[in-house]
């Protein structure tokens, strides 16, 4: 599942090379995209294309392609970023991995191997763990990673309450409350200017931070 907002110049290489990879059943959310993500999409054929008409945030569109992979009888659901930041070889590895390890959530994580990561995104990832930590007791390396598989027994259970980047958060929160066994495994990571400029910044890094903090926006 890869949740989509104006990709329209990346999103073609991730789904290539995920059906080089064996990966037939593809859904892409495309959240209000202002740009020609959809038709990119739609050119390429036999994918799942499923549209927000207007842009709901990644939290809402990982949610959205969640519930849709559960309808159509998914066993497991894994999701990857629509840049081509992560690679998709990684989340093959990370979908045979769940299956021997008999977790219910397996978290690609950037920082258990030597990646070489901009200090600014060192330093986001750092306070999100904390705060990671703090809402769920729980320690995890990378809690803002993109490339995650989830069982359908835990899948069923999860509701994502938040649209913005924070629900990468609230996922580990919900397999913590519902007892889920959740494990990390290292992946790479490649980081360019186009995807530094079109991902998390620090402006966005507090708005998620004062979201998670604030005890009435918890609604869990």
């Amino acid at each position: 599942m890869i949740p989509a907002f104006n990709e329209g110049n990346r999103i073609l290489r991730v789904i290539q090379k995920l059906r080089i990879l064996g990966f037939s059943n593809i859904v892409v959310v495309n959240d209000g995209s202002l740009d020609d993500t959809a038709e990119v999409v739609e050119r390429e054929g036999g994918i799942h294309l499923l549209n927000h008409v207007v842009n709901l945030g990644p939290g809402a569109s990982t949610m959205t392609g969640i519930k849709f992979a559960l309808l159509q009888g998914a066993e497991y659901v894994a999701t990857i970023d629509a840049d081509f930041q992560s690679d998709p070889s990684d989340l093959l590895k990370l979908v045979k991995s769940i299956y021997k390890l008999k977790v219910e959530l397996l978290i690609g994580s950037r920082f258990l191997r030597k990646n070489e990561i901009p200090t600014s995104r060192l330093l986001y990832n750092f306070a999100g763990n904390l705060v990671s930590y703090f809402k769920t007791g729980m320690f995890v390396s990378d809690s803002q990673s993109g490339l995650k598989v989830m069982r359908r027994s835990f899948a069923e259970k999860l509701y994502i309450d938040y649209n913005g980047f924070e629900f990468c958060i609230d996922i580990i929160k919900k397999a913590k409350l519902h007892n889920a066994s959740v494990a990390e495994e290292a992946i790479g990571v490649t980081y360019t200017e186009d995807t530094m400029a079109k991902g998390q910044n620090f402006h966005e890094g507090l708005m998620m931070l004062g979201k998670l903090l604030n005890p009435f926006a918890d609604r869990a």
